[in-house]
C-alpha cells in the first residue's frame, strides 16, 4: 500500500535492501515507475485486470513488489513493465523494455541472489571471539550480546572466560570490542550474554519475531572464511537461504534446511559447518525468529533455537524485545 505522506510507493533504503542483481531489477523497476507518473497500486492492479497481461496482481502484491517485499515471477514482472510503459512519458516500446527487464531477472535469477528486504537485520549479525576461537552472536536493543554458551568457554573443563573475549559486526572494519560475560547457562548446549565494554560500531539490535510455520522460508547472515590463512580480518559475511521443517526433540529447536547461492566461492552449509552457531535467523520481514544452534555434520541441516525458547533461557530478553 501507498505510505502515508508521500507520493507513490517508495524504494527500500541501501540498509534494508542491499546492492545487487534484485536491487538493480527494482531501481529499474521503479525508475519506469516515475516515468509512468507514479500510479497508485489500485490503478496498476486494476489496470493488469483489464488489460491483456500475462499475470494479474491484487494491489497487496502490487504494494509488496514495489517496497522490495516480495520478489515477483517473471510473468509478474513482464506485466508490470508493459502496463507502466504505456503510462510512460517517454515513449518506450513495450517490448524492448520487457526484454530488457527480463535480461536483468534472468541474471539475478542465475547468479542466486536471495536477497529480500530483510538484510536491514544482519546489522544485529556479530562476530564473537573468545581468545582464538570465533563463532556468532546477535546484537540485543540494549547493547548486549546473546551468544552459545560452548563459544565462551575457555579450557576443557568448560569453564567461562576470563579473558579474550571480543565481539565486532560482520561487515565493520572497525576494531574488535572487548566483552564480558554477563549471564551463561552452564549446559554448553544452552545461551550465554555478553556486555561489550563500548558500542559495537556498524551494528543494530535485533527486532524479534515468532518462529514462521514449517515450510516458511528464513535466511541467516553468517561468515565463511573464503581465504583462508590470512587473519580474522579477512573473514566474509555471507547470506543463506533456510527453509523451516519444524520442531524436533524435547528442547524445543527448530530444524531448518539451509542452502547457500551456488556462486559463493564452493562453499556449502556442509563445508560452512559450525561457524554458523550463534547466527541469527531471520524471516521475511527482517526480525530474528532465532539463533542456529548446531549442525548435523556434512549436511545442510541446521538446527536452531527459537525465540520463545530463548527468552525462557534468558527471561530478562523478553522485556528487550
Amino acid at each position: 500500500m501507498q505510505r502515508r505522506g508521500s507520493r507513490g510507493v517508495q524504494m527500500p533504503p541501501l540498509e534494508e535492501f542491499p546492492e545487487g542483481p534484485r536491487r538493480t531489477v527494482l531501481e529499474n523497476l521503479h525508475a519506469l515507475y516515475r516515468a509512468a507518473d507514479r500510479p497508485g497500486v489500485r490503478t496498476i492492479s486494476d489496470g493488469l485486470a483489464d488489460g491483456d497481461f500475462r499475470a494479474t496482481m491484487n494491489r497487496t502484491l502490487v504494494s509488496q513488489v514495489f517496497r522490495g517485499d516480495q520478489w515477483p515471477t517473471a510473468w509478474q514482472l513482464d506485466s508490470l513493465v508493459r502496463w507502466l510503459t504505456r503510462r510512460a512519458i517517454d515513449g518506450r516500446d513495450p517490448d524492448a523494455e520487457a526484454n530488457r527487464f527480463l535480461a536483468l531477472y534472468q541474471h539475478a535469477e542465475v547468479v542466486g541472489d536471495l536477497t529480500s528486504r530483510a538484510p536491514v537485520a544482519s546489522r544485529a549479525s556479530l562476530m564473537v571471539l573468545c581468545n582464538t576461537k570465533l563463532g556468532l552472536g546477535v546484537l540485543l536493543q540494549d547493547g548486549t550480546v546473546l551468544t552459545r554458551a560452548s563459544l565462551v568457554t575457555e579450557d576443557e573443563n568448560s569453564q567461562p572466560a576470563r579473558r579474550g573475549l571480543a565481539v565486532r559486526a560482520i561487515d565493520s572494519s572497525g576494531p574488535w570490542t572487548d566483552a564480558d560475560i554477563l549471564w551463561r547457562d552452564p549446559e554448553l548446549s544452552g545461551l550465554a550474554v555478553l556486555a561489550p565494554s563500548s558500542r559495537v560500531d556498524g551494528a543494530a539490535g535485533a527486532r524479534w519475531g515468532t518462529v514462521p510455520p514449517p515450510g516458511s522460508r528464513v535466511r541467516i547472515y553468517g561468515v565463511h572464511d573464503s581465504r583462508r590463512g590470512e587473519g580474522l580480518h579477512r573473514i566474509a559475511g555471507i547470506w543463506l537461504a533456510g527453509t523451516t521443517m519444524g520442531p524436533t526433540g524435547s528442547d524445543g529447536g527448530w530444524q531448518l534446511d539451509v542452502s547457500v547461492p551456488p556462486d559463493s566461492d564452493g562453499m556449502s552449509p556442509a563445508r560452512i559447518g559450525n561457524w554458523l552457531a550463534g547466527a541469527a535467523v531471520l524471516d521475511e520481514s527482517g526480525r530474528v525468529v532465532g539463533v542456529l544452534s548446531h549442525q548435523l555434520p556434512q549436511t545442510s541441516f541446521y538446527w536452531m533455537t527459537p525465540f520463545d525458547v530463548i527468552t525462557a533461557q534468558v527471561p530478562s530478553l523478553a522485556r528487550r524485545r
